[in-house]
C-alpha cells in the first residue's frame, strides 16, 4: 500500500476514534455545570422574593422544566503531496486537521401559578409534616420557630405573618423558651408522633426521663397540659382548653415567606425614600426582629456593591442583599424554606405558556 494511502487510513482512524468517546466524555463534562447553574438560579430566585415581599413588591417563581443541549464536534483534514525530486523519498507531504466544538443548550422557564400553585402557598402546613421535620433532624427550634404559629396559646409573632406591621409582635419569649426546651428532650429521643387506626387523629407522645424530668415539667407548664400524660391529642386551627389536647395553627408557606422577609435588612437611605416601611416597638422604637424566633436564625445582609464571599447574594434597588458563607444559622434555615417550598409547592404544576430560550 502506498505511504499517502496509509497515511490517510491513520487519520481517519484517529478522527472516528475520537468521534466514537466524544459523547459520555460531554456528559461526564457538562452535567455538574447545569446542575450547579439551576441551584444557584433557584437559591437565587428564593433570595430575590424574599428582598420583593420587604418592599412590598409583588413575587414571581420560575420552574427549570427543561434543560435540552445539542452538541456538536467538527472534524476537517486535509493531505497534500509534493514531489521535488525524482523519486518517491523526495516526496514532502503536508497534514492538516482541526475540530470545531459547539454546544447549544436550550432551557425551558415555567410560571409557577394559577389556582393549584397559590392554594399550595396559602395552605397552612399539616400539621405531621411539620412533626416529621423534626424527626428527620431539623430542630425543633428551627421548624417550630418557622412553621408554628401559635401552639396552645403561646405566640409566635402571629402578626409577622403577613406583610410588615406596624407595631412588632411581643409575647414570644414564653415561645422561645418552648421550642429550646422541645429541642433538648427531642435529642434525647422523647418525643414522638403517631395516629389513631384511621389516621385522622394525631397525638404526640412525650416520654418521661429522669434525666430530663425538670425539662419536660417545664414544657407541661408551659402548654397547661396535664402534667401526669405522656400522650396528648394535637388538634388545629381551633384553640381548646383541654389539659389532655395540644392546640397547634401552622403557618402557610406565602406566610413564612412573609416572616422571613422581616429579617432583611434595609438601606437608611430606602428608608428616607418610602421604600419600606418600619416596625416599631411598644415604646416607639424601631423594632428589632432578631429577638424573635425567625430573627434568631435568619438574616439578609445589603451592602452597597457586590459582597465578597457570600453564599446568596442579589442586586435589588441599587444594592445587593447576601446571606454570607459563614452565616451557617441562616444557610440552616434557607435550606429549610427550600425543603418547605418542594414539599408544600412541588406537585403544583404550572399550565401556563412555558419561555424557552435557546443560549447562545
Amino acid at each position: 500500500m502506498p505511504l499517502t494511502a496509509r497515511i490517510l487510513i491513520s487519520w481517519i482512524f484517529v478522527l472516528t476514534s475520537a468521534c466514537h468517546s466524544f459523547g459520555p466524555d460531554t456528559l461526564k463534562g457538562v452535567h455538574p455545570l447545569y446542575n450547579n447553574a439551576v441551584n444557584v438560579s433557584i437559591n437565587d430566585q428564593f433570595v430575590q422574593n424574599l428582598v420583593r415581599l420587604h418592599y412590598f413588591d409583588p413575587i414571581l417563581f420560575l420552574d427549570v422544566s427543561t434543560i435540552a443541549a445539542s452538541a456538536r464536534l467538527d472534524f476537517n483534514g486535509g493531505l497534500n503531496q509534493s514531489q521535488f525530486g525524482s523519486t518517491p523519498s523526495a516526496d514532502i507531504l503536508k497534514v492538516t486537521g482541526g475540530a470545531d466544538y459547539y454546544e447549544l443548550p436550550t432551557i425551558t422557564f415555567s410560571p409557577l401559578q394559577g389556582e393549584a400553585f397559590v392554594r399550595s402557598l396559602l395552605s397552612p402546613l399539616p400539621l405531621r409534616s411539620v412533626f416529621e421535620l423534626t424527626g428527620s433532624g431539623w430542630s425543633a427550634k428551627r421548624v417550630f420557630g418557622l412553621c408554628i404559629e401559635r401552639m396552645n396559646g403561646l405566640d409566635n409573632a402571629p402578626s409577622a405573618s403577613g406583610p410588615m406591621p406596624d407595631f412588632g409582635p411581643t409575647r414570644s419569649g414564653d415561645f422561645i423558651r418552648l421550642v429550646d426546651l422541645l429541642d433538648k428532650v427531642r435529642h434525647g429521643h422523647l418525643l414522638s408522633i403517631r395516629s389513631d387506626e384511621a389516621g385522622k387523629q394525631v397525638f404526640l407522645e412525650i416520654r418521661d426521663d429522669p434525666e430530663l424530668a425538670r425539662e419536660i415539667a417545664e414544657i407541661k407548664r408551659l402548654l397547661e397540659v396535664d402534667p401526669k400524660r405522656t400522650t396528648y391529642h394535637l388538634v388545629t386551627d381551633v384553640i381548646v382548653r383541654d389539659p389532655s389536647v395540644i392546640s397547634i395553627t401552622t403557618r402557610s408557606l406565602m406566610s413564612i415567606m412573609f416572616y422571613l422577609s422581616h429579617n432583611v435588612e434595609t438601606p437608611k437611605e430606602h428608608l428616607e425614600k418610602g421604600w419600606t416601611k418600619v416596625t416599631h416597638d411598644r415604646d416607639g422604637g424601631s423594632y428589632d426582629w432578631r429577638q424573635t424566633p425567625a430573627g434568631r436564625i435568619f438574616r439578609i445582609q445589603t451592602s452597597s456593591g457586590r459582597p465578597d464571599d457570600a453564599f446568596i447574594s442579589i442586586p435589588y434597588n441599587d444594592n445587593w442583599f447576601y446571606i454570607p458563607q459563614n452565616d451557617l444559622e441562616s444557610k440552616s434555615t434557607f435550606m429549610l424554606l427550600t425543603q418547605l417550598f418542594r414539599l408544600q409547592a412541588g406537585s403544583a404544576k404550572s399550565v401556563t405558556p412555558a419561555l424557552t430560550i435557546p443560549v447562545r
